[in-house]
């Protein structure tokens, strides 16, 4: 028997063990709903700070990790031993050369998600991602459809804004919360600028149980990319998981979502062996473009937001690579300028060039057994260098731990037509045999 078979022997009698099934449903629903539980407490318990979300994050972690042990090999041991030292080095020199920032490991929470929950899902099945994403739509879509009809119960049930104050994420006396209505900041259109998908609906941004739109957003066209994927694999249109995700689209309001859509649909089409090139070499071409555009755009000098359009966002994220210096690129030295729009500065300020280019080296390299994975994966990988451009919201693990889970739940499924092949093969040596 082959290395090959013996691993897939051993995917598939972890997925079979009842344990890791339900361990693993849980661990996603608790990623995604951690946040909405804590808002809960603070507005109807006891005040929460920042440590208790630092606290939630790193138990789930800590669990995943401990839940994937019969899988973790020498090469996935090294890789997060390799994460962990690499980012907190860089932590602690960034705290040497800039002491006014403090110690922030963030980054070293960021770059674990991926692994973690990668091993998580091979150490699942299709079926049981399939269960966890059903459950994790209805829910969702409900809270959303709640929070859109009965806005106020919805802002006594869970009071956003004051949560995100708690949390040191918002500032009490910031004039803009007014216009907020309790929701976070992003929860509401200014009405200069209004509602991008469907006016009609109003100014209003749904997030669920999210807390904010733009993760909704990624949760829906996620849960739209597995149903087209698990559609072709299956031959059978899942339809109702398409609307879900698309509804969950317009709800929120992110207009980053309704536009890649399309071209996620694209490359789920496509063959991987056209795509993967592309792809792998889409964040390169997205940062020196971003550059480009920035350096052709006038005014110079410190990077600010000069407006709420998808342009505006853009060369505001390519102003912010244009201030860096060595430092910055080495991943050494803190941005100067704020990045929680502008993905691949942040990054890079934190892990550094060449780190991001072997996460992302990492990331393409990762292999399945059907082409339903590649194409997936291709997919995601597309997602997120695109979203960089414009958001960090794509390290957040409400979403980040269900995305990267599907993916390793994938690569362990083989092509249909794989396993009728072997299934005839296996018949005529028994036919032989006989």
């Amino acid at each position: 028997m082959t290395s090959t078979d013996l691993a897939g022997r051993s995917d598939r009698v972890l997925a079979d063990s009842p344990d890791i099934t339900w361990l693993a449903g849980l661990l996603i629903v608790a990623a995604i709903t951690f946040n909405a539980a804590l808002c809960f407490v603070n507005t109807h318990v006891a005040p929460i700070n920042n440590s208790y979300v630092v606290g939630a994050e790193a138990l789930i972690l800590t669990i995943t990790i401990l839940a994937c042990y019969r899988i973790i090999d020498q090469k996935y041991a090294l890789i997060i031993t390799a994460i962990i030292v690499y980012t907190t080095v860089l932590a602690l020199l960034r705290a040497v050369i800039s002491p006014e920032e403090g110690m922030n490991f963030k980054i070293v929470r960021d770059f674990l998600i991926p692994i973690t929950f990668l091993l998580l899902g091979k150490g699942s099945n299709i079926k049981v991602a399939d269960t966890i994403v059903y459950v994790a739509t209805i829910i969702i879509l409900f809270i959303a459809l709640f929070e859109y009809f009965y806005l106020d119960a919805y802002l006594k049930v869970f009071s956003i804004t004051e949560y995100y104050v708690a949390r040191g994420t918002l500032d009490a006396s910031d004039p803009s919360l007014q216009w907020a209505h309790g929701l976070m900041l992003s929860g509401m259109r200014p009405p200069e600028q209004g509602r991008e998908l469907l006016s009609f609906l109003g100014g209003h941004r749904v997030s669920s149980l999210f807390l904010e739109p733009i993760s909704l957003g990624n949760f829906g066209c996620l849960i739209a990319f597995w149903a087209i994927a698990r559609s072709r694999m299956e031959q059978r249109l899942r339809l109702w998981s398409i609307a879900a995700g698309i509804a969950l689209i317009i709800l929120s309001d992110t207009r980053f979502n309704a536009t890649f859509l399309g071209l996620g649909v694209l490359i789920l089409l496509v063959s991987p062996r056209l795509t993967t090139p592309a792809v792998l070499a889409m964040p390169f071409v997205l940062i020196f473009g971003l550059c480009l555009a920035a350096a052709g755009a006038e005014p110079h000098g410190l990077p600010y937001l000069e407006g709420y359009s998808f342009k505006d966002r853009l060369l505001y994220s390519g102003r912010v690579l244009l201030d860096f210096d060595l430092y910055n690129w080495l991943g050494i030295e803190t941005s100067r300028a704020p990045t929680a729009d502008a993905g691949y500065a942040y990054v890079i300020s934190n892990l550094g060039l060449l780190g991001f280019a072997a996460f992302w080296i990492w990331f393409m390299s990762l292999g399945g057994r059907s082409r339903y994975f590649y194409a997936f994966r291709n997919t995601s990988a597309a997602y997120f260098a695109a979203i960089s451009c414009v958001s960090t919201s794509q390290f957040t693990i409400k979403t980040a731990a269900l995305l990267w889970f599907l993916i390793g739940a994938l690569s362990v499924v083989q092509n249909r037509e794989v396993l009728v092949r072997a299934g005839a093969r296996q018949s005529a040596c028994e036919a032989s045999t006989v």
